[in-house]
């Protein structure tokens, strides 16, 4: 079994990808004008950006895929883009919707500002980097960001009355799989110049931490889609 788990985890991971997608398209009426709504569209993305990455890595002689290789990208920097920063993008704007204070709102608009401004900056001034690594100050500066938002969004709901419900708002349950899989993943960086094949045992063990760090936030995102009712999320502006 922990053969199999570490030598097909990014299938794997995908498959809980593509439920979470799908749980979203087939309870798309019922969120439609509240802000689930986009996070639908985020789950929805996150599926389409592994698609493209993992057809990058794995198709790379198909003809569609050798037209998008021809212009230089590859798996490496196509993460960088749209995961590392089109990810973390797409969770600012979902926390700015869905928190109503105005001081809140601003903070979150200073980090996406401040966010873009070094992520665009270390793309241009490193391009080479951008190009072929992940750099850990792109998973420090999306863990940072995440946190800022899911504190601030903690934070207003202690203020409201909304606290009694807060079980059974789709907010809490994205929060809570967002939060705890950064807290997952976090202690990993700091060891990841350990991920080389001459110490598999490492490897390994990052692949299943991994793995079961993604089951646990699509299935926590899935089972919020369906146990969560529209009339008890914030509807939108």
């Amino acid at each position: 079994m922990e053969e199999f788990l570490t030598k097909n985890f990014n299938f794997i991971t995908y498959g809980f990808e593509l439920l979470a997608a799908l749980a979203g398209i087939f309870y798309y009426k019922k969120f439609k004008n509240t802000t689930t709504e986009y996070f639908i569209y985020f789950l929805i993305y996150i599926f389409f950006v592994e698609f493209i990455g993992t057809s990058l890595l794995y198709f790379a002689t198909s003809p569609p895929i050798k037209l998008i290789r021809s212009i230089g990208i590859r798996s490496i920097n196509w993460y960088n883009l749209f995961w590392f920063f089109g990810s973390i993008l797409f969770v600012l704007f979902y926390f700015h919707s869905l928190i109503k204070i105005k001081l809140f709102k601003v903070i979150i608009k200073i980090v996406a500002a401040l966010f873009s401004l070094i992520m665009l900056g270390h793309f241009t001034l490193h391009f080479e980097i951008f190009m072929n690594s992940h750099p850990k100050i792109y998973q420090f500066l999306g863990l940072l960001a995440t946190f800022i938002c899911i504190s601030l969004y903690f934070i207003e709901f202690l203020k409201s009355d909304s606290i009694l419900y807060i079980f059974k708002t789709f907010g809490f349950y994205a929060s809570l799989g967002l939060f705890i899989w950064w807290l997952i993943i976090t202690p990993i960086i700091f060891f990841d110049h350990y991920n080389t094949i001459s110490d598999w045992s490492f490897v390994n063990l990052k692949r299943q931490i991994f793995l079961f760090a993604n089951i646990f936030m699509y299935l926590t995102f899935t089972f919020a889609l369906i146990y969560c009712k529209p009339e008890n999320d914030k509807d939108l502006d």
